[in-house]
């Protein structure tokens, strides 16, 4: 358990230090960004995550690299899905999104959980009641997938909500 809880705080440290940067993903770098995705892909494997992201990638650079986390994601017996419409929520930062790809690590149902909240999101928009409640509610649903505490979710919603 000690080893578990070990690598998600070193996972959240490093990925929320890289997220902080937006560099260019560069064969010098992109062994941190797989390892990234190496260690998401154990931890949702072992059901610590329901749900691992990796960092945004141009549509060039997902093409490129997909075959390594598709490699990473049979090697750990979990699952991925290339997504280029992220679920923008309260949760993160919007812009940082924009056009971008990334990748979802998953097992299980958790993909159709993730597109439930997804629709869900484009229902209210659609009948024009995206407000501030129905905001927060589906930043609360993404963030509980992520397996965020309630303190974090706050948190993040305080930081980034619009």
């Amino acid at each position: 358990m000690l080893k578990k809880l070990s690598l998600i705080l070193l996972l959240s440290i490093s990925s929320n230090a890289q997220a902080q940067n937006l560099e260019e993903f560069t064969v010098k770098n992109i062994h941190f960004h797989m390892g990234v995705i190496a260690a998401f892909a154990e931890v949702v494997y072992l059901d610590v995550k329901q749900i691992g992201l990796s960092e945004m990638f141009t549509a060039e650079e997902a093409t490129k690299w997909e075959p390594v986390v598709k490699h990473i994601a049979e090697r750990n017996g979990v699952l991925y899905y290339r997504e280029s419409e992220f679920m923008v929520t309260d949760l993160f930062d919007g812009t940082r999104s924009d056009g971008l790809t990334l990748f979802v690590i998953y097992k299980g149902d958790t993909l159709e959980k993730y597109n439930a909240l997804k629709k869900r999101k484009a229902d209210y928009i659609a009948a024009n009641g995206y407000d501030k409640q129905a905001k927060r509610e589906i930043a609360t649903g993404f963030g509980k997938l992520l397996d965020y505490s309630d303190v974090v979710i706050d948190q993040l919603i305080e930081k980034n909500g619009t």
